[in-house]
């Protein structure tokens, strides 16, 4: 690779195959190092300067035993002199997708960065470079540490999270703890996989490279992801799943994130049944995801039912073939498969939520209902996400490739969007203040994270199959509000409070009448009373006040018969499943009012946060053709991240899972579906457009594995009539217009964003590096044919 291939991109391999040819083991001085001539690689990162020297370091280092789960992205933190100050300072960013598997490539990195910086290294004011990145098998740091210049080993140590352990130091050729080197490897490539598309997991001055570069790469990480399956739990598991288990934890969504992109499947499913019979561990779950992934659904059947023969109530592949049957549109089959998956697993969500679908599929709304609240809801898992540290000041310069002039203003105006946070939290305050206040705290209030956003999205699809008023007395059919039960209970317990005060007035007044005063000539005055109305007067009163009491009750009694009868066919709603329907009002009844706004004032203009909080509600209750326009009209006024993503994954569900989709959200006839199915679908050369947009965003933000924009990209790239060339020659078409729309805005710029577009002058566009990115894609096709 040429030098100027190296400065163009600012990939970690090019600039390893360049360092690997000019030096050792050791670091090379900086006099004499080839580095100091114009060939030089290049590399753009961000810097991030410490306000003491070495607190980057020292935080980590407290926050380590506090990891439980993937750790941080790998630091990478460079101690210099700064002339101006005349003291040592601390610069500092984060990286994944650097292969850990031996010192080799994070010390050429280290060096890299060390001579891409405007100082040289000297004798007397040497650099230090250290990469820290953890492990999450045996739970601490790799950390490299290495002087420039000089020309001794990098020395390498391993520090425990628990600080109770001792700390290993270890050498650049030591053999004995190799098998650290390839678990932090295996831990890295399973940050650089899951960390790419996550904007909660996303650090300020991060750097994520392509850790599979090549065919060869890849194979070689899929191998070693399988050979980890048995260790598998000890990584962890997404919000969705109760307990990491063989089969779901966050090492198999790394490998399945990899074989849906490279689609090596007979590879993965070789080095699975390798595991199998070496670990005597059962995975065939996993063989069968593969082989549906693969569309071999005849060997997928096979296996499920040979499997299912041996173990009838395997929770897992029950659910495997429930999924299955209901991708395949067959809910009267699914039916039987669901329900004995959550009997065997009746804790994990994902085998309610199946049993769900089959229920809504069925149309059988009322048994939906009951399944949804007696599904198991747990809060989001505590995850490895914490705050900055608040930088002396930041450096975040432009890179090489991928400009596009609006996005990168755009990108400047919101900055770096990284931790946890939405839209509006991360959009500038001048669109916060005219955004409706109203719409804003029903944003706030309807947050919703795991499997409680789940149920929500289970909610909006009832809705969308009965509508809104029918489900609300579907719901009444077969709950009791816990206010009404408690409303029938107290009133109930007012009339029995009544009856027995009744009663006591009753006793009392035949206590006085049995033990009635003496009248002035000695007699009582129920002597008096008897002599005046009859000798069986007292007989009868008595008789009629027995008779009064037992009719009270007995009325009571039916009453309480009553209230058991009617409540006996209802069940108690759960409280969380009570604040679903209060959510979802809330926005259902936010976007009846913007379709009310857009009736009266077809010309309405909201702001472009206003837009997409519009666009994100309609798509929160399923009404997604609603949604589409205000997302477009966001996007065309600005660029948002968070409007992309939804975009381009509606795209990605519409196309993987077409019937099913369509069986779900659309109601009506079959023409009316095909109707609505047309106006759900997009464009593909607007889908194509909204890739380049966001690979450079990420791009800005020093990104080189967009998996959604790869796996957008390939699904454009197998629909009928396109392939990766007609894809490219669309995408200088488009490249074009997008040109033409520059210039125009260019000629409306102020002197601010005409200063900013001239800081950009020396990066080049977005045609090369998505150009690129498509060659890389299709390289599997070619390897798998």
């Amino acid at each position: 690779m040429s030098s100027t291939d190296t400065t163009r991109r600012s990939s970690v391999a090019g600039i390893t195959s360049i360092l690997s040819s000019h030096s050792g083991n050791g670091g090379s001085s900086a006099s004499g190092s080839p580095f100091n001539s114009k060939n030089k690689p290049q590399i753009i990162t961000p810097r991030i300067q410490e306000s003491q020297l070495g607190e980057a370091i020292q935080y980590r280092s407290q926050i380590l035993a506090d990891f439980k789960e993937l750790g941080q992205p790998d630091l990478v933190h460079l101690s210099k002199y700064d002339k101006s100050s005349k003291q040592e300072v601390g610069d500092y960013h984060y990286v994944t997708g650097i292969n850990t598997s031996s010192v080799i490539q994070p010390f050429m990195y280290l060096q890299t960065i060390q001579l891409s910086d405007k100082e040289a290294a000297t004798n007397k004011h040497m650099k230090i470079g250290t990469y820290c990145s953890y492990n999450i098998f045996s739970k601490g740091d790799l950390r490299i540490r290495c002087q420039f210049p000089g020309s001794a080993s990098p020395m390498i140590q391993f520090v425990p999270s628990n600080r109770a352990k001792i700390t290993i130091t270890i050498g650049t050729e030591d053999e004995k703890h190799q098998a650290l080197w390839t678990e932090t490897y295996v831990s890295s490539l399973i940050r650089s996989i899951l960390f790419a598309d996550s904007i909660e997991r996303h650090l300020p001055g991060m750097c994520k490279f392509n850790p599979i570069q090549s065919t060869k790469d890849t194979k070689e990480a899929i191998k070693l992801l399988c050979r980890f399956l048995q260790r598998g739990p000890e990584t962890g598991c997404s919000d969705i799943i109760n307990r990491p288990s063989y089969t779901n934890n966050f090492l198999v969504d790394t490998l399945f994130k990899l074989l849906s992109i490279t689609r090596y499947h007979d590879l993965a499913i070789e080095e699975i049944e390798r595991v199998m019979v070496s670990k005597k561990i059962n995975l065939n779950v996993l063989i069968v995801r593969i082989l549906i992934m693969k569309n071999d659904f005849a060997k997928a059947v096979r296996l499920m039912h040979d499997c299912l023969l041996k173990i009838p109530r395997d929770g897992w592949m029950l659910n495997e073939q429930a999924m299955f049957l209901i991708d395949q549109n067959r809910p009267d089959l699914a039916l039987i498969p669901a329900m004995i998956s959550v009997e065997c697993l009746p804790s994990e969500f994902l085998c309610w939520k199946n049993l769900i679908i089959i229920y809504i599929l069925q149309k059988d709304l009322k048994n939906a209902l009951l399944a949804l609240n007696s599904s198991p809801m747990y809060t989001n898992k505590r995850k490895d996400i914490y705050a900055a540290l608040k930088p002396k000041n930041f450096e975040f310069p432009f890179p090489l490739e991928g400009k596009i002039e609006n996005v990168w203003k755009d990108c400047e105006a919101f900055g770096c969007i990284s931790g946890i946070g939405g839209i509006v939290e991360f959009s500038p305050n001048r669109e916060i203040d005219k955004t409706s206040k109203y719409r804003l705290r029903v944003y706030e209030e309807t947050k919703l994270n795991c499997t409680f956003k789940e149920a929500y999205d289970l909610l909006a699809i009832m809705t969308k199959q009965c509508g809104w008023g029918d489900l609300l007395k579907i719901r009444s059919e077969i709950f009791v509000m816990e206010d009404e039960y408690n409303e029938v209970v107290k009133s109930e317990q007012q009339r029995e409070n009544s009856n027995s005060k009744l009663e006591k007035k009753q006793e009392t007044n035949g206590s006085v009448q049995a033990n009635g005063s003496n009248g002035p000539n000695g007699s009582t005055d129920s002597q008096q009373q008897q002599q005046l109305l009859g000798p069986n007067i007292e007989n009868d009163l008595d008789e009629i006040s027995r008779k009064k009491l037992t009719e009270l009750k007995n009325a009571s009694t039916l009453s309480l018969a009553d209230i058991s009868n009617r409540f006996k066919s209802k069940r108690l709603s759960e409280k969380w499943l009570d604040s679903l329907f209060l959510i979802f009002y809330e926005n259902l009844k936010n976007v009846l009012i913007y379709q009310n706004d857009l009736v009266s004032k077809p010309d309405v203009q909201f702001c472009p946060l206003e837009w997409e909080l519009i666009g994100e509600e309609c798509f929160k209750v399923h009404f997604y053709a609603e949604g589409l326009v205000p997302f477009d009209t966001c996007l065309n006024q600005r660029f948002s991240i968070y409007a992309c993503y939804k975009l381009l994954n509606h795209f990605l569900a519409l196309t993987k899972h077409e019937a099913v989709f369509a069986e779900l959200n659309l109601a009506g006839s079959d023409d009316d579906k095909r109707l609505l199915k047309e106006k759900l679908t997009l464009d593909p050369d607007y889908v194509l457009k909204l890739c380049c947009k966001l690979i450079s965003w990420t791009s800005r933000f020093y990104g080189e594995l967009p998996l959604l924009c790869f796996e957008t990209l390939q699904a454009l790239m197998n629909m009928p009539d396109c392939d990766a060339t007609v894809l490219k020659s669309k995408l200088e078409f488009l490249l074009l217009e997008m040109e033409d729309t520059e210039k125009k805005k260019h000629r409306e710029a102020t002197s601010d964003e005409k200063s900013l577009y001239r800081d950009m002058e020396s990066s080049q566009g977005i045609s090369g590096l998505v150009e690129r990115y498509i060659s890389w894609l299709k390289q599997f096709d070619e390897d798998e044919n």
